[in-house]
């Protein structure tokens, strides 16, 4: 039987591992090649109305989404039982990128006096509230109309923590929006509806400061009564 030398079997080693590589570049091409490049589709930010109140900073967490709706390629219809995915029609970035930041310019829209930004961006100020969203449906459901499905967490913030089950909103939303005839139309309409979740975010984010106040001053009373306690 044959031996190699370490230098001889490392280099066997790479050379297939190259070879490997090189296979699966080509298949990789073959594919794209095969099936073109996708067109790409973004939410965008819809004007609401815009009314004062609110807390200084808001944080838009990455929302959580549903594994059948997070894909490449766009989920273009959901009856329940079934799930349509786009051929050739994709979204630009990943929905839950897409849904935090479409979801943040449209709170900033609604509360010209809050600093709004989603979890990611590169901001290094403590918020006063968190914003997120568990999206359960984002297509064009049953019906035939687009809908959207998801629960809404508001919470406001103490000392850029979450202010735990005190103050915190929760509500399992269900919009519809109209029909559509493709792509555009569809991330038209669900932009639409994400506007309109925004619309109730910012309803209850207004909230948020009064709702602050009143937890600051229960921490004060409990901090009070635990120093009282220590000194019997």
């Amino acid at each position: 039987m044959k031996h190699l030398s370490a230098a001889q079997a490392l280099s066997t080693r790479r050379s297939l591992l190259l070879g490997a590589a090189g296979l699966g570049v080509m298949a990789v091409t073959l594919t794209a090649c095969s099936s073109g490049s996708p067109s790409l589709y973004t939410l965008a930010v819809v004007p609401g109305q815009a009314q004062a109140g609110g807390p200084r900073y808001v944080e838009v967490r990455q929302p959580t989404i549903a594994s059948g709706l997070d894909r490449d390629r766009m989920v273009t219809k959901d009856t329940g039982y079934k799930l349509t995915v786009a051929s050739n029609d994709a979204w630009g970035d990943s929905l839950a990128g897409q849904i935090s930041r479409a979801m943040a310019g449209d709170l900033a829209q609604r509360l010209p006096g809050t600093a709004v930004f989603a979890e990611n961006d590169a901001v290094t100020t403590q918020p006063d509230a968190y914003v997120e969203l568990s999206v359960t449906r984002f297509a064009e459901g049953p019906s035939g109309r687009v809908e959207i499905e998801a629960a809404l967490s508001v919470q406001p913030a103490l000392a850029g923590a979450p202010a735990g089950d005190e103050g915190v909103y929760l509500q399992r939303l269900h919009v519809q929006g109209g029909t559509v005839s493709g792509s555009v139309s569809l991330a038209q309409e669900l932009s639409t509806l994400l506007g309109q979740i925004a619309d109730t975010a910012a309803a209850q984010l207004r909230l948020v400061p009064a709702q602050q106040q009143q937890l600051a001053e229960q921490q004060r009373q409990q901090q009070a009564a635990a120093v009282r306690k220590g000194h019997k």
